[in-house]
Formats: C-alpha cells, structure tokens, sequence
C-alpha cells in the first residue's frame, strides 16, 4: 500500500506541475489563450483523478497498484509533453512580437515603417472627422544626399539617415507621425496642428538639422540640410469623406511643396 501511495502522489506532484505550466501559458500566451485555456482546465481537472486513489486508500487501505504504476508514466509524459509545448509557445510568442515590431518599424533607421505610417495616418485622419481638427501634412528630404553616398559610400549615408530620425524625433511630441516612406524622404504628421504652428515646426526641426553636423568621417564633418513641403487638411474646408482618399491628397500635395522647397533652393519649407 506504501508503494502505491508512492507512486500515486509522484503521479499527482507530475499532474500539478503539468497544470502550473498550462496556467501561466494562459496568461501569457495571448495569441494562444483559448487552446491553454482549454488545456489549463484538462489538466486542472486530472489532478482531481490524481487525488481520488489516495482518498480511497486513506479511507478503506485498499489500492490498485497497476493503475500506480500506470498513473505515474501517464502524468510524467503528460509533465514533459507540457513542459516543451511551453517552451515552443513562448518561443513563437517571442518570435512573432519580433516580427511585428519589425513590420512596424524601418530596419535601419529606427523610424516608422511605410505601411505602420500609412496605417497610423488614416486612424489620425479618422479621428479628425469627429474632433474637426486640422492635420499637418510634411514630407522631409534631404538635400543632395546622392553626393552623401557617392562621395562617402553607403555606410556613411545609412549613418546620416540613423542621425536625422533621431534628431528629428527629439524634435517631435509622442502624438506625431514620424516614418521613412523613402530613401531619404520622410513623412510626418502632426495631430490637430494648423498652417501657422506646422510651419513653426517645420522651421525649427529644418534648422535643427542643419544646426551641426550629422556624423564625423575621418576627422571631416558631413553637414546635411532638408527641405520640407507641408500641406494641411482641414476637415471643415475639405468635403472628402474617405480616410484612404484624404491620405492620398495629402500625401501628394507635401510632396509636390517638398519638391517645389528644392526647385527654390533647397534648406527651407514650402506649402
């Protein structure tokens, strides 16, 4: 009976542990819940199945010492087999929120991605059409940044691009949209900002970025300067009513000002 008892209260120990692992996984494992819910309460359950033999025993000294011995392979595999799923779904869980952050963000840089732009842009747009507020379309490019890479090679101007989103990101409030949408060429949106307070932070992050050099080669500066087009949708002038059309104009219009700022002379803003 001792021997049994034994083997019933490892199995039992095995059972418990098995459950702890499909718990936690329920609540970490939110792309998966529903299947570790379900597995959570299987095993939950079983451990009662554990719980009952060593009643009976306590109760009338009586025990089934084939199904101990079988009791304590079953939830032992049981044990094991939870134990590597948890460590396979934590891993995929690992992976995909890598995945996403990279969908979301540009390799290089470390600005918005061009779909994570384009995605947070129209949630912006559609909240404008019920608080009525203006938003500031601006497209960034930097000047003569061919001659950055062919003088300096790629590297170097991978570094510049790593400076200029940086320095422009610590020019910019947490609620605004800063993403790569080209090569050198940047899209930024700024919530509930009008023509005057977007051409104010137009100016200060254009001289901000030509206000000291972007990265240092063998002793030399390289100095960059950009020039920005900025376009405002006010949504009580404007009559379109889809969020997709809106972005697209917008889009446009920025980037036809950003052009019209080169043709001018570059380093300065144009609407």
């Amino acid at each position: 009976m001792i021997l049994g008892l034994i083997l019933y209260t490892i199995s039992l120990l095995c059972q418990i542990f098995a459950a702890i692992f499909a718990v936690t996984l329920f609540f970490r494992a939110s792309s998966y819940r529903l299947a570790c819910g379900f597995l959570a309460i299987g095993l939950t359950l079983m451990v009662g199945r554990r719980v009952a033999p060593l009643v009976h025993a306590l109760n009338d000294g009586r025990i089934n010492i084939v199904d101990a011995w079988l009791s304590v392979p079953i939830s032992l595999f049981l044990l094991l087999g939870m134990f590597q799923f948890r460590r396979l779904l934590i891993e995929l869980e690992d992976r995909n929120f890598l995945l996403d952050q990279f969908s979301k963000i540009d390799s290089l840089t470390g600005a918005m991605s061009r779909a994570e732009t384009f995605a947070r842009v129209e949630i912006e747009i559609k909240k404008s059409f019920r608080s009525k507020m203006p938003i500031a379309f601006l497209m960034a490019d930097i000047d003569h940044f061919k001659n950055v890479n062919d003088v300096y090679g790629h590297p170097v101007g991978d570094l510049v691009l790593i400076d200029l989103v940086k320095r422009s990101q610590d020019e910019l409030r947490e609620v605004d949209i800063f993403g790569r949408v080209g090569g050198e060429e940047f899209l930024i949106v700024l919530p509930e900002l009008d023509q005057k307070s977007a051409s104010e932070v137009a100016e200060r992050l254009r001289k901000h970025i030509a206000s000291k050099p972007s990265v240092n080669v063998d002793g030399k500066d390289i100095s960059i300067t950009i020039s920005i087009g900025i376009a405002i949708y006010n949504p009580h002038t404007d009559n379109l009513s889809s969020s997709n059309m809106i972005f697209k104009k917008y889009f446009s219009l920025c980037d036809q000002a950003m052009y019209r700022a080169k043709e001018a002379g570059r380093n300065q803003i144009s609407f």
